[in-house]
């Protein structure tokens, strides 16, 4: 009889968890930039890179206008750079596939008719799957390599760390089961290994526009 009790309980607080999230799907488009030390750029001016990015999301209720919300994503970031040497123009593309989990608090107003305006905010941890480059110059765009990359995640003193954290911060519109969000991803952490050894720093910086939905 206790088992049963127990048995009983237990499964009425998780139908209450249950209840009080919703998962769901989202996807968006990134406009990603770096933040770089004066040493490391040395006369190049730094541009926004477009991405993408997909994933998994769990919107779980604390109460009725609180919110905690995780997402799992996989997210293509990077920058541009652009320069010119020996009178030679040229510009540069480098991109880095990130699996980022942002974990954010939101608090939605209730605007009646299932609509809601969400503000929210939290940190960010993200780990380097990929990189890939490209120069385009006189007119002609070549894939780097990997014996000519200038990206490449490693331990190695000058490569990137694949461990990346952050802050988030943003709002959003949602309508029923339909979250539309815009937000900023401020890097925290240098990439570059040994980086502070030699007072150079890259971090990353991302805008997002994205559309979800709850199931």
């Amino acid at each position: 009889m206790k088992k049963t009790i127990l048995t009983l309980v237990l499964c009425s607080f998780i139908g209450a968890a249950f209840a009080q999230a919703k998962f769901g799907v989202t996807a968006g488009l990134n406009a990603s930039s770096a933040t770089f030390s004066e040493d490391v750029l040395e006369g190049m001016d730094v541009g926004f890179k477009a991405g993408f990015q997909v994933g998994l999301v769990l919107d779980y209720a604390l109460s009725e206008n609180l919110s905690l919300i995780p997402e799992l994503n996989f997210s293509q970031k990077g920058f541009t750079l652009s320069g010119d040497e020996d009178d030679l123009e040229y510009d540069y593309t480098g991109t880095l596939n990130y699996l980022t989990v942002p974990i954010n608090l939101a608090y939605k107003f209730d605007l009646g008719m299932d609509q809601k305006f969400l503000l929210f905010a939290g940190p960010y941890l993200g780990y380097g799957l990929s990189s890939s480059e490209k120069i385009k110059a006189a007119g002609v765009s070549v894939d780097l390599d990997e014996e000519d990359a200038l990206l490449t995640f490693g331990s190695e003193d000058g490569e990137l760390k694949k461990l990346d954290y952050g802050l988030n911060i943003g709002a959003g519109y949602q309508y029923n089961k339909l979250v539309f969000k815009l937000q900023y991803n401020m890097g925290l952490n240098n990439l570059i290994q040994g980086g502070s050894e030699y007072d150079i720093s890259a971090k990353t910086t991302n805008v997002a526009v994205t559309v979800g939905y709850l199931f």
